[in-house]
């Protein structure tokens, strides 16, 4: 994901190809959200589908959800991750259930939205978050078809076939929220990660023709664009090329790496009724990079 750690490790286009996605912020130290939140917050009684939420920013918002009375469901390929972060939200005094699904198998995440709906009834905010970033840094002709594929497979089959799946319920009971997690490379093109920047792309595509199609419905859909955030893919991509947060923080306006907690912030924002006249929009939630 990340380029060369030449004489232009510490540009923003460098760094940001070793983020991947994500956001900005993260050498502060923000509170959680209170575990105890739980009946009386903003999304109490609602239901609220996630998939890839076993880790980073799709984990985080599973917690804040059911910290804010959401009863969440989520799915994600990890399922000792997964059965973690269920019994963590539980612990807090949260309701959550966990379900194994890969987003690139459509039956599994036909599947994964009926057991849904079969046990809570309806879906009220549906956030298509799974992801993963490019296998190699390299350039466009040096990409191979199979790397191409699997990255459009997740990332923005994923993202159809959640919404393919989410959609009719959504229609069904009058309406509902669509979030998808799109990145800063959907609005601006990096070099070496061909296969993750078109994905991203077609992210934010997808989610305007869903959002002009759906509107008259009642159901407003949206993206959110991350650059560099503390995830586990972010670490990863930092350990592999020998960047420091630091290295990658100069890049953003904010100067430093953001939160995953601040993404769920972002998350739940466009999903509450505050954000009711937003609808196709990938919001910037770079920490100023896209502004520069």
């Amino acid at each position: 994901m990340i380029p060369s750690l030449e004489s232009h490790i510490l540009t923003r286009r460098h760094v940001l190809q070793a983020a991947g996605l994500g956001v900005v912020a993260g050498a502060v130290t923000l509170p959680a959200p209170a575990a105890a939140a739980g009946r009386h917050g903003r999304f109490t009684g609602q239901v609220v589908l996630i998939t890839g939420a076993t880790s980073g920013i799709g984990a985080a918002t599973a917690r804040a959800m059911a910290a804010e009375g959401a009863k969440v469901f989520f799915c994600g390929r990890r399922e000792q991750l997964g059965r973690q972060v269920a019994d963590q939200i539980r612990a807090g005094g949260g309701e959550a259930t966990y379900r194994h699904a890969d987003v690139r198998v459509e039956g599994q995440v036909r599947d994964f939205v009926r057991a849904c709906v079969d046990r809570y009834g309806r879906i009220d905010v549906a956030f298509n978050n799974a992801g993963i970033e490019s296998p190699r840094a390299v350039r466009l002709h040096e990409q191979s078809l199979v790397d191409m594929t699997e990255v459009w497979r997740t990332n923005v089959g994923g993202v159809f076939l959640g919404m393919k799946y989410e959609i009719p319920q959504l229609l069904r009971q009058g309406g509902g929220v669509v979030v998808n997690t799109a990145s800063i490379s959907a609005e601006v093109g990096f070099a070496t990660i061909a296969p993750y920047n078109a994905s991203k792309h077609g992210v934010a595509s997808l989610t305007k023709v869903a959002a002009l199609e759906y509107a008259a419905d009642n159901i407003r859909v949206n993206a959110f664009a991350p650059g560099a955030v503390d995830t586990p893919m972010l670490r990863r991509a930092a350990e592999a090329f020998g960047l420091t947060y630091e290295q990658i923080a100069q890049s953003y306006p904010i100067k430093r790496i953001v939160r995953a907690e601040e993404m769920a912030s972002v998350v739940m924002w466009l999903a509450s009724a505050e954000a009711g006249a937003v609808t196709g929009t990938d919001l910037d939630a770079s920490g100023g990079y896209l502004t520069g």
